[in-house]
């Protein structure tokens, strides 16, 4: 019970702590950015203009052409910022490992324990791809980071479903917590049409800047949707795993 009160409930707390501190620190320290294509410039991180990877950046402002534009050394936000995202790759691994084992603790229903099994290979995907997005800077290799943010984002969808339907089928866990995944469920695919079908952001491509704050913005607004929906998660497994008085 000790063990996966530790992995279900305290280490996923630590972590979203973590990320927000490393986000805001990194954000902090991020030099500024210059966006031709958009005529966007500034000396501070931007919510609506940057995306959250260009804080993991080597140096800001990569793809710019004009030599005018000064591509600065971003060490201290890149690691900040991809060093906490290999580390949530990494909690949400281990999060997943022991999720089907509080159902089987707790001799759930021979349904929740089906699907929590089914959701435990998903979110090992699921956050492999996250660590993937943090292990592979955009400046180092666009199309490999790209991958792994798109395909993070869509694993997240399926590993939603699957651990809704493993607390709806449980006997212990209220459906109350299922409303609040579900709605995230939505969110989340509206945010998937959005990068797969959307604008395209990306270099050598034009695209205006309306289109570039809504894929930021977007994108900002469903990871801070996730953090919430998690945290949701995390207390009714604190209730679950709660300690018999």
């Amino acid at each position: 019970m000790d063990k996966l009160r530790f992995f279900l409930i305290k280490l996923p707390l630590i972590a979203i702590v973590s990320f927000v501190m490393c986000c805001i620190l990194a954000a902090i320290n991020f030099p500024g950015s210059e966006k031709e294509v958009v005529g966007f410039q500034s000396n501070y991180y931007s919510f609506t203009h940057n995306f959250l990877s260009e804080l993991g950046g080597l140096k800001t402002n990569p793809y710019q052409t004009n030599s005018d534009v000064i591509h600065q050394d971003n060490t201290i936000a890149m690691l900040l910022f991809n060093g906490n995202l290999i580390f949530i790759g990494i909690i949400i691994i281990l999060f997943y490992y022991h999720f089907k084992k509080a159902f089987v603790l707790k001799q759930d229903t021979l349904r929740a324990r089906r699907f929590a099994a089914i959701t435990t290979p998903v979110g090992v995907v699921s956050g492999f791809l996250f660590a993937g997005i943090g292990a592979v800077p955009f400046d180092l290799n666009f199309e490999v980071h790209v991958f792994f943010a798109h395909y993070a984002f869509l694993s997240l969808f399926f590993l939603a479903i699957f651990h809704s339907l493993s607390i709806y089928n449980s006997k212990f866990l209220n459906n109350y917590y299922v409303y609040g995944y579900i709605l995230f469920c939505l969110l989340l695919l509206i945010y998937l049409y959005i990068i797969f079908f959307g604008p395209l952001i990306a270099p050598g491509v034009k695209y205006t800047k309306n289109e570039l704050m809504l894929q930021v913005v977007a994108q900002k607004s469903i990871v801070i949707s996730f953090i919430i929906a998690f945290i949701h998660q995390v207390y009714g497994f604190s209730k679950l795993l709660r300690p018999k008085q």
